[in-house]
């Protein structure tokens, strides 16, 4: 076990030294004018076990984890740090998969597995982060994602700064601000599609989830299936409900949000926190969180 993670620290500090993140594969695209595909964002807690506030063992969590997300097309994952073996090679199926950055503080902890090519995958740190938030180049990914013949989606993957006293809110506020010049300068005129552990409420008023949307021209699923695009209002007196009591009906921190272009018309049909499906055999979490998934509709425009 020692040589074992000692040959993990390796990998980890040449991942971010030569910043490889992706194996590049021969693909062809089906020549389509519309379809579908479904996205999860998934916390999985990789943290090492000692210090991991989920309660099932981490290993066989996420090796499950890893199989369980072969039912969605497009899978974001969070704290992909000491466990990433077993999320990939435990009978996960996913043809395009990004190279994890490894354990805990040398890694980001975002990865993303794909039915669909990916290309022009780049992983961006946060410029403001506080308290342990500190000790990984945490931040966002943003990459293309090919749907079929010269269809392509832009994808982010984000993990937003944590906590929410003063300190800690005005970092992630400026996390969503760096975030929303990135696409505006990366993904100008592009369909897009931004999920993740977003650590964010619409309700709380140290949050600027709203200025990101209206500046990104994002749409936040959640808000347009559950809510009948009805935003929440900013409640004074508001109260984070405990993570692990969310559904449909309330608000998740890990959001799927996305944007249509000229081009492509995305349509979610369906939005989903996925309490049933990610449990063990003694009903146990797999995580922390809910994973949340979305199915899109995509159709190109006449």
């Amino acid at each position: 076990m020692f040589f074992q993670y000692i040959l993990e620290v390796w990998k980890s500090l040449t991942r971010r030294r030569v910043r490889v993140f992706i194996e590049e594969k021969e693909y062809e695209l089906l020549d389509a004018k519309s379809g579908n595909f479904s996205v999860i964002t998934y916390n999985i807690a990789g943290l090492p076990q000692v210090i991991s506030s989920a309660k099932t063992d981490r290993s066989s969590s996420i090796a499950h984890i890893g199989s369980l997300v072969n039912d969605f097309d497009v899978a974001h994952i969070q704290e992909d740090f000491n466990y990433n073996y077993y999320l990939y090679q435990s009978g996960n199926l996913h043809p395009y998969r990004t190279i994890s950055m490894g354990l805990a503080i040398f890694g980001d902890g975002l990865d993303s597995l794909s039915k669909y090519p990916i290309t022009n995958f780049k992983r961006v740190e946060w410029q403001n982060r506080t308290g342990s938030d500190r000790l990984t180049p945490k931040g966002f990914s943003h990459c293309t994602m090919h749907l079929a013949l010269g269809v392509a989606v832009d994808f982010c993957n984000i993990h937003a700064n944590s906590q929410d006293h003063p300190r800690a809110a005005k970092a992630r506020r400026a996390n969503y601000l760096q975030l929303a010049n990135y696409i505006n300068k990366h993904s100008v005129g592009k369909a897009i599609v931004v999920a993740g552990d977003f650590n964010s409420h619409f309700a709380f008023s140290e949050d600027n989830l709203e200025e990101f949307m209206v500046k990104t021209h994002l749409q936040d699923s959640w808000i347009m299936l559950e809510r009948d695009d009805v935003m929440p209002t900013i409640d004074p007196l508001f109260l984070c409900m405990d993570i692990m009591d969310i559904d449909n009906e309330s608000e998740s921190i890990d959001k799927i949000m996305f944007r249509s272009n000229e081009q492509i018309t995305l349509m979610p049909k369906k939005y989903e926190v996925e309490r049933e499906k990610f449990v063990d055999k003694l009903g146990e979490p797999l995580s922390d969180h809910w994973p949340v998934s979305v199915v899109f509709d995509w159709m190109i425009n006449e």
